[in-house]
């Protein structure tokens, strides 16, 4: 079965056998989720082609990638959000469905149920969409006129996909009103590679709270994770706070309203850094501090939990709590300091059986080989209710 790909990667995240010079490499726009996929479906023998998109690359132009069972096919995106959205990003759409259509895989797999999922269902080659968000969440969390555009776009896309997962049972819920067809909950998957930051962990002195987020403002909420950190720190003298993504390194947004509150004591801006970096940090930390008031799922949280690190995260935050359900941490109010603090606290008084839970519970639930069966499983059915073949 060869296998389209259609979706946003990050080039340096790819099993990729080539020692020469990448630096002229795109590197691609992220989709953690993505790029799981793609390795893992490599590892058990499939050729895969990767079909997507970078604003790295020139109009006109694109970047190819062809080596075994692994093709690369990244075409351009255009780095102004207004030309992209007025014509319901055309010119993205255009470049993938034309190479889907040139390299013909059997079945692809669509993720996001906007361009990507677009671009795949134009080409009628027999298409499973993954939805990872709910696109009427995000335009309540983030009311501007792009958003809008983008919603138009996943209700075209729902409107004509047949075969649709969704990352939890949240997210499915929230697109019923989109669509009446079957949706299959798959939810997303850690690397095997990530496990192997798991170590029996015992709190030492200096407790290490984390907060990984990119964006500062709006649904984040991370003020108020900063703020509970300040009153906890009054119990608990030697507590530290860590704070990753884009706008909390030096200078940047969380840095600037921190000295406006005068939270900076024992607070750490390390900003944006490359995933697998990301995961090196977040490796020495004891807990994942999550005051987001929606996600659809939060892949932070299964990569923090496969380490062992417990996660305190709210209870009404989207699919948050049924990540968590199996336990891992303490799911919390967090709109509420005193509560946000409670559940650090919870945390902190249990931590090493906690800890053991947050890794079971992944490697139950969340781990490559459970995810991948299911999702080959699902494509197998769309060749077959298709009554394609599969080579």
């Amino acid at each position: 079965m060869h296998i389209g790909i259609s979706g946003p990667i990050h080039l340096p995240s790819l099993n990729i056998n080539y020692g020469g010079d990448r630096s002229s490499w795109p590197k691609g726009m992220g989709g953690s989720p993505v790029n799981s996929e793609i390795n893992a479906l490599l590892e058990l023998g499939y050729k895969v082609s990767v079909f997507s998109l970078s604003p790295e690359i020139q109009p006109g132009n694109s970047f190819e990638w062809l080596e075994g069972n692994l093709s690369i096919f990244i075409g351009p995106y255009r780095k102004r959000a207004r030309e992209r959205c007025l014509d319901f990003f055309y010119k993205e759409r255009r470049y993938l469905k034309n190479k889907i259509l040139e390299i013909k895989p059997n079945v692809i797999h669509a993720h996001w149920q906007y361009e990507w999922g677009w671009a795949a269902l134009s080409s009628r080659i027999p298409t499973l969409l993954t939805c990872h968000d709910s696109p009427l969440t995000i335009l309540k969390n983030q009311m501007d006129l792009y958003r809008v555009f983008r919603l138009i776009m996943a209700f075209i896309v729902l409107r004509k996909a047949k075969y649709l997962t969704a990352v939890s049972p949240n997210t499915k819920k929230r697109l019923t009103i989109f669509t009446k067809k079957r949706i299959t909950i798959i939810p997303n998957f850690v690397s095997d590679f990530t496990f192997t930051y798991y170590k029996e962990r015992n709190l030492k002195s200096i407790i290490k709270l984390v907060m990984i987020n990119n964006g500062f403002d709006g649904n984040k909420n991370v003020k108020l994770g900063m703020e509970s950190f300040k009153v906890l720190k009054l119990r608990l003298p030697k507590l530290e706070l860590h704070l990753y993504g884009a706008g909390h390194g030096k200078n940047e947004d969380a840095e600037n309203w921190c000295i406006e509150n005068n939270i900076l004591k024992s607070v750490f801006f390390h900003g944006e850094i490359a995933h697998n970096q990301l995961m090196i940090e977040l490796s020495k930390a004891d807990i994942l501090m999550h005051t987001a008031f929606e996600e659809s799922f939060g892949m932070i949280l299964i990569e923090a939990m496969a380490m062992g690190i417990p996660v305190v995260a709210g209870k009404n935050s989207g699919g948050v709590p049924w990540v968590l359900k199996d336990g891992g941490g303490e799911l919390v109010d967090i709109t509420s300091v005193i509560e946000i603090n409670n559940g650090i606290e919870k945390v902190i008084s249990n931590y090493n059986l906690i800890s053991l839970k947050a890794k079971n519970s992944v490697m139950e639930r969340f781990s490559k080989n459970k995810v991948i069966l299911q999702y080959l499983h699902e494509m197998k059915s769309v060749l077959e209710l298709t009554g394609s073949k599969k080579k």
